[in-house]
């Protein structure tokens, strides 16, 4: 394990070609290492394709480059699917942080894992609602092929966190069969020439799943705050994705692995940025609680908890302007 100012560089290529115990084991420990420090790492040789990510950052860049018209046609609906104008969601619901004074400087597009029509809880249930999309057949392709891919990573990752929390490597992927994913296209504009010290790309926050693979650009931004409060930049390394865990997995960890705060600020007056998350998540059926090797960590703190329902409360907090939320059961 390398590091890049202080954030761990995590090789997982055998995890990736030759998975078993040996690379369960190895990735396992430096997983563990970052998530009971930093919270973020790095990963190298993660098996998707360098074509594919340029492909998937040349569909970020048209899709927020249609007239709004076009994009609104398709606002985010009350399943969290579609596009978020810019300047939209002000953040009200974080694990550490006071709600934000202004709204955070992007746009996107998300796209959650797709539910079947013919499935019971199709358009019953919070978040198993339809996908929207822009009548653009290329971008639907990248798209669906880039989810796809970052989807089989995560799934990929699951072995070595899984003995990372103490489990046999089969204990986590039951628990994610499906697993409830979400990807997000963000589009920040470029910094305004006077900004408030409080105006962000994205307001300090934690994020609220398990896991999050980033892809981002080189234009820089984001930051990670140490233990100490002070913040670091995350810099763009080549051929990488950065990891951070989220609220849920520090709450399976009973606080053992650190669910790290960090923001966005497009410091640039004059290039866009433009990144891409893989939020990977437990089935919403998952009842999460606290695992054996962290429960005398701060006993009784967490009660057990479906995934689906901490989900759907932290987003119903943060994005009240979801078509059709007041319909939602």
């Amino acid at each position: 394990m390398t590091s890049t100012n202080e954030i761990p560089i995590i090789d997982i290529g055998d995890l990736i070609n030759e998975p078993g115990q040996k690379s369960f084991e190895r990735v396992a420990a430096e997983i563990y290492s970052a998530c009971t420090s930093t919270g973020f790492f790095y990963i190298t040789n993660h098996g998707v394709q360098r074509e594919l990510i340029e492909q998937a950052f040349e569909a970020n860049r048209r899709f927020h480059a249609k007239p709004m018209e076009e994009k609104l046609a398709i606002k985010q609906n009350r399943w969290h699917r579609g596009y978020q104008a810019f300047a939209s969601s002000t953040l009200k619901s974080s694990a550490r942080f006071e709600s934000a004074r202004h709204p955070n400087q992007l746009e996107s597009f998300f796209l959650r894992h797709e539910v079947s029509p013919d499935d019971p809880d199709y358009e019953r249930k919070p978040l198993q609602g339809p996908n929207q999309w822009p009548d653009d057949p290329w971008f639907v392709d990248v798209v669906k092929r880039y989810d796809a891919a970052t989807r089989d990573l995560g799934l990929k990752l699951l072995p070595a966190f899984s003995v990372a929390v103490g489990e046999d490597p089969g204990y986590l992927s039951p628990l994610f069969n499906p697993p409830s994913t979400t990807l997000r296209l963000i589009h920040y504009p470029p910094a305004p020439k006077v900004r408030p010290e409080d105006l962000f790309g994205i307001h300090p926050h934690t994020d609220y799943g398990f896991l999050t693979i980033l892809a981002q650009d080189d234009v820089g931004g984001l930051q990670i705050q140490r233990l100490d409060g002070t913040w670091i930049d995350a810099p763009y390394v080549p051929q990488a994705f950065i990891l951070n865990i989220g609220d849920i997995l520090a709450r399976w960890t009973n606080d053992g692995f650190n669910s790290t705060p960090h923001r966005v600020i497009n410091k640039s007056e004059n290039r866009d940025r433009y990144s891409i998350g893989m939020f990977f998540d437990p089935n919403l059926e998952t009842t999460v609680k606290t695992l054996p090797r962290f429960a005398d960590l701060n006993p009784g703190k967490y009660d057990p908890i479906r995934y689906g329902d901490y989900f759907t409360m932290r987003l119903d907090a943060n994005y009240p302007d979801r078509v059709g939320l007041d319909k939602a059961s």
